[in-house]
């Protein structure tokens, strides 16, 4: 038995198979009271109204409008407002909700920030339900309190949220939950629970201790959220996992911060000139072209990006202006291929950057590119959990006091897991550099390394349940200058480049914010030397 499984027995009475039994829908838990919301639009400017759409089985409800991050701050409250049972159709999670506003939120002289939307109700036997929204607020003249925007990773959270029970992993056919992808999402439903706020002690996506010799893959994340109800795929994507905890160490270190959405990087991309950093953070997987587009034109013009995050791999298509999200990952589909395929705007087919009909490398925006799991089920299970340094002159590195070769954010920090980025490279005089392939920049540096696979092999002879693609090496051993991608053997890498007239730094990690979050020296400093020296003001 695993430390995990000493810890929460409980939770490995469940198996990955019953993840198909969960569905976060009206009437889920029969009898049960319930609550959820969305809103008509992920972020406002400051002075907006935002509209808020509630359905609930209780006779009244209350919420209450927090600003989250190192203190959060009560904006909002309001009791007994009406209930009303919102008609929800079967395919709400493709076609949305279609809710009627229950009421608007003035915002005026609001802060920029993430505003979490806490509700409640009870029934008439005074059992309660609570549930929760969030939405951004955005300055109404972007760069005029900080010039540092937290961009939220928005287009991820949605391809991962299956409340209604779809998302771009899973889908409901005839009734019935499968594993199924659904390409088509809709923006107009709330978010699964555990993706806004999570109660402490929900276990993360990489777990702390090393496997003992000849141990069994477990995902205490996926028997946690099956036992409290939670949507499995919380620690995959969402403010609570990931930008939550970077906003909480920022504020309380003296970073002052904007915020924005990815979204807005398509729907408002004028708004982004003023700011001197964008900063990125978590699972960081999907993107649209014309998101790229803005991020790449505010580097040239002279920005940076400080991504502190992992995993760039998908295109997405925004469409119903931005209400919803299309991504058909592969030709193959059972509902068909990617209609754009074949036509004049086939640059926007949804598949991997990298491939054709797109062909537009992720390593060309953002220097890496997806490059599998780490310290993730039997994926790399036993890896330090950290990165090697190897250019411990560059700025990043300055006041940590590493040296050439030393190995940070280990176990148990594991600031290094989940699914990473990283690029194809070459050793030479003891320095890795990029091998051009994969879209990578000519000046990309490669600041530090470790090792990634593309998937988990199968020592278990398909009697484990295993939480990430099956990836198992060739029968013959691999020839020395063989092509080791044909073995799926990766890395992961932290890497810096300048383009135009600005610059990236990225982190290549989902998971470096667990760094922060066990306030680890290396993690921290290298987090403040990219902040600061892109220009961050602090209080």
């Amino acid at each position: 038995m695993s430390e995990s499984q000493e810890k929460h027995p409980r939770l490995f009475q469940w198996s990955l198979a019953d993840t198909k039994g969960i569905r976060e829908f009206p009437g889920w838990i029969a009898g049960a009271p319930e609550i959820w919301a969305y809103t008509g639009r992920m972020s406002y400017t400051e002075g907006e109204p935002v509209d808020l759409r509630v359905h609930t089985t209780g006779r009244t409800f209350s919420v209450k409008v927090e600003r989250d991050g190192h203190q959060p701050q009560t904006v909002f409250e309001r009791a007994d407002v009406r209930g009303t049972r919102q008609h929800t159709p079967d395919d709400a999670a493709i076609k949305g909700c279609g809710w009627k506003p229950s009421f608007s939120i003035e915002t005026q002289g609001w802060r920029p920030g993430v505003y979490v939307v806490h509700l409640s109700t009870r029934d008439d036997s005074g059992r309660e339900a609570t549930g929760e929204h969030f939405f951004v607020v955005r300055s109404r003249q972007p760069g005029s309190v900080s010039n540092l925007c937290v961009v939220l990773c928005t287009a991820t959270y949605t391809a991962y949220n299956d409340w209604g029970g779809a998302n771009h992993y899973r889908s409901i056919r005839d009734g019935i939950s499968t594993d199924v992808m659904e390409p088509i999402l809709s923006l107009q439903r709330p978010w699964a629970r555990g993706f806004v706020k999570l109660p402490p002690g929900a276990p993360d996506v990489v777990i702390p201790e090393t496997p003992a010799s000849f141990w069994k893959p477990d995902y205490p994340q996926v028997g946690w959220a099956l036992a409290n109800a939670h949507s499995r795929h919380y620690p995959d994507a969402g403010w609570a996992t990931y930008e939550r905890r970077f906003v909480q160490w920022a504020e309380k270190n003296g970073y002052t911060l904007e915020f924005a959405t990815q979204h807005d990087l398509q729907q408002h991309p004028e708004s982004f000139a003023r700011y001197r950093c964008l900063i990125v953070v978590g699972h960081d997987e999907y993107w649209s072209w014309e998101m790229r587009d803005t991020v790449d034109a505010f580097v040239d013009a002279g920005g940076h990006i400080a991504r502190f995050g992992g995993n760039f791999l998908w295109q997405v298509r925004l469409e119903d202006e931005g209400r919803r999200q299309v991504c058909y990952k592969t030709a193959k589909h059972p509902d068909g291929a990617d209609p754009l395929i074949g036509t004049a705007q086939q640059s926007r087919v949804t598949t991997k950057w990298d491939l054709a009909p797109v062909n537009r490398p992720g390593a060309q925006t953002m220097g890496l590119t997806a490059m599998g799991y780490s310290r993730y089920g039997g994926a790399n299970p036993r890896s330090s959990g950290g990165f090697t340094v190897y250019r411990p002159w560059h700025w990043a590195f300055e006041k940590t006091d590493l040296y050439y070769g030393d190995v940070f954010d280990a176990a148990p920090v594991n600031a290094f897991g989940f699914e990473v980025d990283g690029i194809r490279y070459r050793i030479k005089d003891g320095l890795p550099h990029p091998t051009g392939e994969n879209g990578a920049p000519a000046n990309l540096q490669l600041l530090a390394l470790a090792p990634s696979s593309g998937g988990e092999p199968d020592r278990w002879k398909g009697q484990v349940q295993l939480n990430a693609p099956l990836k198992n090496p060739p029968d013959n051993p691999v020839e020395p200058g063989a092509d080791m991608s044909e073995v799926d053997l990766k890395c992961g890498a932290i890497a810096y480049f300048e383009r135009g007239k600005g610059s990236v730094f990225n982190a290549g990690s989902c998971v470096w914010v667990r760094g922060l979050a066990y306030e680890d020296f290396f993690t921290m400093q290298i987090t403040r030397n990219v902040l600061n020296r892109f220009g961050g003001k602090t209080a």
